[in-house]
């Protein structure tokens, strides 16, 4: 938008107010703190800064950021960018980000005074200095990421000289014009040199004469006489009369007219941009600079008078001139608009547009094309300069190198010199000398012929800033003949404060700078003169102030329609009559600004200023012709009448102003404005006033309906509807046509703005009131979606258009429309349960779901089909992107994964997914296909992805890829389970299937594709677990946790085992087909060990049995048991084999020797332990005295690994285990051995079948024991296991769980020795077991099944009493129970190995009521019975209890029972007790009250306490625990 007359011509409308400093911004809301802060670099006007760094320091001068590059600012010419820590005071910058090419000082960052609101700190690199590393240069300035570049460009009074060289007074006295020969050549040719400036530094130099001393002068006028031309060359330091003499120039200061040269700290660079001060006086007179230390000597350079040359020693050619003048011009300077509104002014030669004189038409043009600076080789100086007097495309020997440069500028002040809360400065980089004065009086001091040379004035901290100046040396009378080149001197930053200034009278600068109602003066002296580069730049906050009569033109939009206000602004050209009311001249001359694109002299005809507009503009009015006087300039006190052409269009108000006073001295409404310009006795001699006429355009309104025939359909109602509005500005007339403009319209009281191409929308029944349309305009809307069938209808013209708009006037344009309904049915598929967000694809809006059937809900998530497998419909509506009513019916179709538990009691892989008739199979029993889904909505099914919780580290679960999902839940590829460690604890799975509508890709965000159902996979291990001697012998890492680790690398196993076992989660834990027919090593796999060989596993439970084979040369095996988890690094220490090792629990020796053959996995260990926790056992090979040194690693098996059952079936969730032969060999063995024949049993030929303890006074030494009886044989038999010929058996009373719960009772049983037979069922054992109600004796026993067994893994059987049980119609609380060897093949190979009972937690199994042939013939048949479990039940009183505490105890027991002994968890028995009573309780059992303390170690404490009956301890013990806090 083209900005206000007043916005534009601050010289004006600014000053007007005289508040330029109090401009109001908005205010910003603070923010929170950043952890960086953002600062830029401005490097214009020097060169050598490629990549420009920034390194920067906190308040201490710690680093906070190391050297890094900036990133240059878009779209802008030299500006870079930064983001540094916040807590970053100070900064150093370099020109290629690194430490070689020089730097910056560190300057401080507050100095920059930015807001960081709306501005930020920028340092600006003014010049290149010497002396030291940090010798570049500048000054900070602020950067606003808003500023504006105004288009218009503000004028400065400016009077240009043209100093002549010899060339040009040689060739004819051309001096005056435009010369391509500014260089000049040597027209003598003397050894004296080649100064092009020969006649010009003559005259400046003043009349030489001769002596026999030499060459000598007289007194020149001049104390720093200023030359020009290249006086660092010692021959160029002569003057020349037009005779052709030579001579030495006069009072020549090296200083004054030759830069120094400084060296730095970087190697190979000089600067050379030091300003000399000193070389003018301190205050003008009568608007001339003289000399400094005689103010009657006015000195030449800007005079106003021409320089003549010398003819001769003493006589002057006043026809011949050395200096040209050119006047009353007006030079352009680039206006930048901040945030905040200030405007700063501003020229850089090296950055902006080039500016040349035209000398035929007396005025300043602008020019893309530079013409280069001579120095290419030196960082400081930018490669486009400042030639004024040239033009584009001149070669070098055109560039005219002398010439000087007056800037007069009026400005106004606040007096705190801010604006904005901005300083005011006046800063000027460039070179050659430079001077500026302000009201007078010399501020900024930069004389010299010196290189790029930076100053400042600051009217807020009231100083002035040289940021490297010196004072010459005066001359002496051999100066220019001792061949200095350059003065031996150094340079300093100079500032001086305000009240340093020299003034007259008692006020100081800094006073008369306060007066903000003063209109200063500042005129700007520039001269170039060195002869090789020309920059200057210069730039200005303050608030400058033209001169002179200006007339303008304001438009004032503020009625007009924002989207119409630039357009209107423009549109008309105002002509008006100017008349003068006191002499009879009537013609006059003006410049007519346009829009700060360049000015134009014109002259008036009849008195009238033609084409005035609100951008356009007149100015420095003077008569065409002069008065007696001569003078052609406005007299002060004439009266005036101005008169505006009218339009009616217009409402006209004009106001004059008193610029200089920024009073309103005349106001008026209409087209004629009368006034005097000034005071005649004022005394003043200038005046500078405004007349400004302000138009006011006339509107009218225009409004535009929506309408519907019919009803609104619900969907429609909130659609906005997309139009287009034009406007024909001027109406009938036809010049402009209808055009869109990004219009203000309000709709329900509310504004809104349509874009660029005039689009807006609108709702059924809205209006949107377009105001401010100026009269005579005509508008034109158009509905731009109308009739595509798609959604609605146009009832009528698709457009409509406004009669011409009047002022007032309020016209309404209406559009009319129907709607159109497309109905579309939906079929989708979803997860039951879980909500599915749907919306179909071409509903845009107005989307509602109703008449859901039973069991679908919907909500803003979606659908919600409670039951898998089923087929829910919905209806719909909506409005599509068009707006037309889309609606139907919506089918959703639900699927269901499963949620599948296996609890896995071998450290074998299994195929998860395999179905089996439980239904065990990973996809058995989901709803992975629909019923419902047939013909074009069937659908297929394919595992998706399975993912592990993060805490997974036992177990893997992998499958292929496009597993596919049939209907039954069989998939076309394995799923497998893997156990990576001794398994501990629950580790959960997801899964995805991906369910697809048949010959369609899923697409997971649209349902109409298909689905994707979610399960989940928990594994655990089984309350016994049996792992083989390789079990994840693969991996690598010697890690117990994972594997059994072999210290033997030479026997450790390299194959991970080869079977699978069943995902049949309906099995008794610990018995699985994979092991049907291992008759030898299970798994078809041992690890044999040497004398001194070790094996070592870590595992988590509170029991393990090591399973090994044996025979004759089978040796000895020690277990070590420790508590936690231990390494190599740990047993490679032979301290933690000793007795009262840390951490060892117990050790336990054993003898494998066996003479009869190979007995194949034989749990040679078999130990329970106090508690559940994590243990390390360590196995060591030992040789026997007999010689054996092989010992067989089969397996190992695990007990109760896991804490947490809850997820077990229900059988084997509350369950103990007990070692048969345990309960028949206790301290007081009650074992039967029932012989009708008298025989003495059974004897085993070849031996013992020990597996016996080493004896404790002799432990490498194996105990060997003969067997004489059957009974012999089972006692001191395999340790841990009873071994039964045919008709053998074991027999036991237990009593049932009362209630329904499930419950189970098993025994594990194996076959003891391979069979070599060649009959195919040769290998084949067998055991039946019976059954009978223990409270009635004349029940026959019942057979309840008969078991094979054909492997010799240790595997559970159900004995499925409960069964039997139910089917018998029994009702009593305790059964007995037989075990029998019932194998028919009588061979070697007949015996059966039994081991253990598994049960439920709360039954007990004791001594048989009775064994009698009753029933079944058990002639022949020997059973074994065991003794009676006398504790019931034992439970704290409390759950937790301090340490070192006491706590109660309740025990129950048999009512036989003696005394009782509790054992803590350390193993030591209690032995005081502060109450320990007992009594009968009514079920006739004995009840026990003890009071006793609890140990001091924190944590889970369990106690087990056993009875004493007969004198000894049952050897049957009852856990309880409780919490010791």
């Amino acid at each position: 938008m083209r900005k206000k007359f007043k916005k534009r011509l601050l010289g004006i409308i600014l000053t007007i107010l005289m508040v330029v400093s109090v401009i109001p911004v908005q205010q910003v809301q603070p923010v929170k703190a950043a952890e960086t802060q953002i600062i830029y670099l401005e490097i214009s006007g020097v060169s050598g800064w490629t990549q420009p760094g920034v390194h920067a320091l906190d308040a201490n001068n710690k680093i906070v950021n190391n050297l890094f590059a900036m990133e240059k600012v878009a779209d802008s010419g030299n500006i870079y960018k930064a983001n540094i820590a916040a807590n970053a005071t100070k900064v150093i910058f370099t020109p290629d980000n690194t430490w070689n090419t020089g730097e910056t000082n560190a300057v401080s960052i507050r100095d920059a005074n930015a807001d960081l609101k709306t501005t930020y700190p920028c340092y600006k690199v003014t010049s290149f200095q010497k002396g030291s590393k940090q010798c570049w240069k500048g000054h900070w300035t602020t950067y606003s990421t808003g500023d504006e570049v105004l288009k218009e460009r503000f004028y400065v009074s400016t009077n240009l000289v043209d100093y002549i060289n010899d060339a040009r007074l040689g060739e004819g006295n051309k001096t005056r014009g435009y010369s391509d020969n500014n260089q000049g050549t040597v027209v003598d040719g003397s050894e004296k040199g080649a100064n092009v400036y020969s006649y010009l530094d003559a005259a400046i130099s003043g009349s030489p004469w001769y002596n026999s001393s030499g060459q000598n002068s007289k007194a020149c006028q001049y104390t720093y006489p200023l030359y020009f031309g290249n006086m660092f060359d010692t021959k160029n330091r002569y003057g020349r009369m037009l005779n052709g003499n030579w001579y030495g120039l006069n009072n020549f200061s090296v200083g004054a007219n030759v830069a120094l040269e400084e060296k730095t700290t970087t190697e190979g660079k000089c600067f050379y941009g030091a300003a000399a001060q000193g070389l003018v006086g301190d205050k003008l007179v009568d608007g001339k600079m003289v000399d400094p230390e005689d103010s009657n000597v006015v000195l030449p350079y800007f005079s106003g008078e021409a320089i003549h040359p010398y003819k001769n020693g003493s006589e002057i050619d006043n026809n011949k001139n050395l200096s040209e003048y050119y006047n009353g011009l007006q030079f352009p300077f680039k206006q930048t608009k901040d945030k905040n509104g200030v405007i700063t002014y501003s020229y850089d030669s090296g950055k902006d547009y080039a500016v040349y004189y035209n000398f035929e038409k007396n005025c300043f043009y602008e020019s893309p094309e530079h013409i280069k600076n001579e120095t290419t080789n030196d960082g400081t100086a930018p490669e486009d300069g400042f030639y004024p007097l040239n033009k584009p495309g001149d070669p070098r020997k055109a560039v005219n190198m002398g010439f000087g440069t007056e800037f007069t500028i009026p400005f106004t002040l606040s007096k705190d010199g801010k604006i904005n809360g901005q300083d005011i400065t006046f800063n000027f980089t460039g070179d050659d000398d430079v001077w500026v004065f302000i009201d007078d009086y010399l501020v900024l001091d930069m004389g010299g012929a010196h290189r790029m040379a930076s100053g400042t004035i600051d009217f807020a901290e009231k100083n002035v800033t040289v940021e490297s100046a010196f004072t010459p040396d005066k001359s002496t009378t051999a100066a220019w003949k001792d061949g200095a080149t350059r003065a031996n001197q150094t340079s300093e930053k100079r500032t001086k404060k305000f009240t340093q200034i020299k003034t007259e009278g008692k006020n100081t600068f800094e006073d008369i700078m306060a007066d903000d109602s003063k209109v200063h003066t500042l005129k700007m002296f520039y001269m170039e003169r060195g002869m090789f580069d020309s920059n200057m730049s210069v730039s200005f906050n303050f608030s400058p102030i033209p001169s002179g009569l200006t007339l303008s033109k304001d438009v004032d939009t503020k009625p007009v329609n924002d989207g119409l206000k630039s357009v209107v602004e423009t549109k008309d050209n105002f002509d008006f009559t100017v008349k003068d009311n006191d002499t009879t001249r009537t013609e006059y001359t003006y410049e007519k600004d346009h829009n700060g694109t360049g000015t134009e002299r014109n002259t008036t005809t009849d008195g009238v200023v033609e084409g005035l507009a609100d951008n356009v503009y007149a100015k420095n009015f003077e008569y065409t012709e002069a008065d007696d006087n001569g003078n052609k300039g406005l007299i002060i006190g004439t009266g005036f009448t101005i008169t505006e052409t009218e339009n009616s269009n217009y409402n006209t108000r004009w106001f004059v102003t008193d610029i200089s006073t920024g009073k309103t001295t005349n106001r008026g409404d209409g087209l004629v404005s009368t006034f005097k310009l000034g005071d005649v006795s004022s005394g003043l001699t200038k005046v500078n006033y405004n007349v400004n006429f302000v138009n006011t355009p006339k509107v009218g309104t225009v409004n535009i309906t929506k309408a519907w025939d019919g009803d609104v359909p619900d969907t429609l109602k909130n659609t906005e509807f997309p139009f287009k509005v034009e406007v024909d500005l001027d109406g009938e007339a036809d010049e402009y046509g209808y055009s869109a403009y990004p219009l203000e319209y309000t709709v329900d009281g509310n504004d809104y703005v349509t874009d660029a191409n005039g689009n807006f929308t609108l709702k059924s029944g809205q209006t949107a009131a377009f105001e401010g349309i100026p009269t005579g305009a005509k508008v034109k809307v158009t509905e731009t979606k109308t009739t595509d069938g798609k959604s609605w209808v146009v009832s009528g013209q698709e457009f409509k258009e406004s009669a011409a708009v009047t002022d007032g006037s309020n016209e309404i344009l209406t559009i009319t429309n129907a709607t159109m309904t497309i109905p579309s049915d939906k079929v989708i598929y979803v997860e039951a349960g879980k909500d599915t967000f749907y919306k179909p694809a071409n509903v845009e809006t107005g989307y509602t779901v109703s008449n859901t059937s039973d069991g679908l809900t919907y909500t803003d998530k979606g659908f919600n089909g409670a039951e898998p497998n089923k087929s829910y419909t919905a209806n719909y509506t909506g409005s599509n992107s068009d707006g037309a009513i889309v609606n139907g019916t919506i089918t959703v179709l639900t699927y269901q994964a499963t949620d599948k538990v296996y609890v896995f009691d071998y450290g074998l892989e299994s195929n998860i997914a395999e179905t089996n008739a439980n239904g065990d199979g990973l996809f058995q029993g989901g709803k992975f296909y629909n019923e419902e889904a047939k013909g074009d909505m069937a659908t297929s099914a394919k595992l998706g992805t399975i993912t592990p919780a993060k805490e997974n580290t036992q177990t893997t679960i992998s499958s292929g890829s496009n597993i596919a999902i049939d209907s039954v839940g069989k998939a076309d590829g394995a799923v497998t389970f893997k156990p990576i460690a001794f398994m501990d604890k629950v580790e959960n799975y997801k899964y995805t299937a991906n369910i697809a509508k048949v010959s369609t890709e899923l697409d997971d965000t649209n349902p109409e594709t298909g689905t994707t159902v979610h399960g989940t996979i928990k594994t655990m291990p089984a309350n016994v677990v049996y792992y083989e001697d390789n079990f994840n012998a693969t991996n690598e890492n010697d890690d117990s946790s994972v594997k059994i680790v072999y210290t033997n690398s030479g026997s450790k196993p390299t194959n991970d085992p080869t079977y699978s076992q069943s995902n049949d989660q309906s099995e008794n834990y610990g018995h699985d087909k994979a092991y049907k027919g291992d008759l030898e090593e299970s798994g078809k796999s041992a690890t044999k060990m040497h004398n001194g060989d070790g094996a070592y596993f870590t595992f988590t439970g509170d029991g393990f049995d090591i399973v090994s084979r044996t025979n004759e040369n089978t040796a000895g095996l020690i277990a070590y048991v420790y508590k936690g988890k231990k390494d190599a690094t740990f047993f490679s220490n032979p301290a933690v084999f000793k007795a009262g090792a840390k951490d060892l629990v117990k050790s336990i020796p054993v003898d494998t020797f066996y003479s009869n053959g190979d007995l194949y996995q034989v749990p040679v260990i078999s130990t329970t332990l106090k508690e559940r926790g994590t243990y390390t056992v360590y196995l060591k090979a030992l040789s026997t005295y007999t010689g054996q040194s092989v010992i067989y690693i089969d397996g190992v098996r695990i007990y109760n690994p896991l804490a947490d059952k809850s997820a077990y079936i229900e059988t084997e969730k509350d369950t103990k285990v007990q070692e048969l032969r345990g309960m028949l060999l206790g301290s007081s063995p009650s074992i039967n051995l029932v012989t009708p024949d008298g025989n003495n049993g059974f004897l085993i030929d070849g031996g013992s079948t020990a597996v016996e303890q080493y004896l404790p006074e002799k432990p490498e030494i194996g105990a060997y024991l003969g067997a004489e009886t059957l009974a012999d044989v089972m006692k001191a038999g395999p340790n841990n296991e009873l071994y039964l010929p045919i008709d053998n058996g074991v027999a036991f009373k237990v009593s049932t769980p009362v209630g329904d719960a499930d419950w189970t009772l098993q025994v594990g049983a194996k076959s003891v020795s391979a069979d070599t037979s060649t009959e195919s069922d040769a290998a084949d054992k067998a055991f039946t077991v019976y059954v009978k109600p223990d409270d009635v004796k004349e029940t026959k026993y019942q057979e309840v099944k008969n078991y094979t067994i054909n492997t010799s893994t240790d595997m559970y059987y159900d004995i499925n009493l409960k069964e039997v049980i139910k089917a018998q119609g029994w009702t009593a609380d305790s059964y007995d129970v037989i075990v029998l060897n019932t194998t028919v093949d009588y061979n070697n190979y007949d015996i059966i190995s039994l081991t253990n009972i598994k049960c439920a937690a709360d039954m007990t199994l004791s001594k048989p009521s009775q064994l009698t042939r009753m029933g079944y013939n058990l002639a022949g048949r020997n059973v074994l019975t065991g003794n009676d479990e006398a504790v019931l039940s034992a439970k704290f009183g409390v759950t937790n209890v301090t340490r070192g505490k006491y706590a109660s105890m309740t025990v129950v027991t048999k009512k036989e029972a003696t005394d009782v002994q509790v054992t803590d968890p350390t193993g030591a028995v209690v032995t005081s007790f502060t109450k320990k009573t007992s009594s009968i309780d009514a079920d006739g059992n004995k009840e026990w009250k003890l009071i006793f303390k609890v140990i001091k170690q924190r944590g889970e404490a369990k106690y087990s306490v056993d009875a004493v009956v007969n004198g000894s301890l049952t050897n049957m013990p009852y856990s309880t625990s409780i919490m010791v806090r």
